[in-house]
């Protein structure tokens, strides 16, 4: 039998329980950066289908089959309140749970749905900010790179570098000295 002191006990439970909040987080912040990612070609999906002349109403239908799938769930939802009788504005509420990368894609076609705005002009200008979003967002993350590699280098690479070229210098010079 293993005999455990309290204090180790204590914390296998808390990090035992930490376990699955640890995994939720890692799920959803991979979930948003492929949103932050992909919402580029969705809003240029949108673009390609209203230049093709499709009206609003017809637009979801046409991108849901092509849009990247971290999208697609939403989609469906949005055809399927609209089916089940839902304005297609009141159905783009869905967006809102996306996130902000998304936001600006969904109030231009809602205002597309409700007032009649046109589409093209305000697409055109939310797919030039999601670009510039998505440039900030991998401009932000390749400054935090060298910080993040800070430690496998202080952890694994130095070492290594002391026990390959240090390591051998100095036991060579201690058999040179004498007593």
């Amino acid at each position: 039998m293993i005999v455990v002191g309290p204090w180790v006990g204590c914390a296998l439970v808390v990090g035992a329980s930490l376990v699955p909040v640890v995994r939720h987080r890692s799920a959803s912040l991979a979930t948003d950066t492929a949103r932050r990612q992909s919402a580029p070609e969705l809003v240029d999906l949108f673009r390609l289908a209203v230049g093709a002349g499709l009206s609003v109403h017809q637009l979801v239908d046409v991108v849901e089959p092509r849009a990247p799938d971290v999208f697609v769930p939403t989609l469906v939802e949005v055809r399927r309140r609209v089916s089940l009788g839902q304005r297609l504005g009141d159905a783009l509420d869905v967006f809102d749970e996306l996130g902000e990368s998304v936001r600006p894609l969904a109030a231009a076609l809602r205002s597309a749905a409700f007032d009649g705005v046109a589409l093209g002009p305000a697409l055109e200008r939310v797919a030039t900010d999601a670009r510039l979003q998505r440039r900030r967002w991998a401009e932000a993350n390749a400054r935090r790179l060298p910080v993040q590699l800070l430690f496998p280098l202080v952890m694994c690479i130095l070492p290594a570098f002391g026990l390959l070229a240090i390591v051998p210098l100095v036991v060579s010079s201690l058999g040179s000295l004498h007593w």
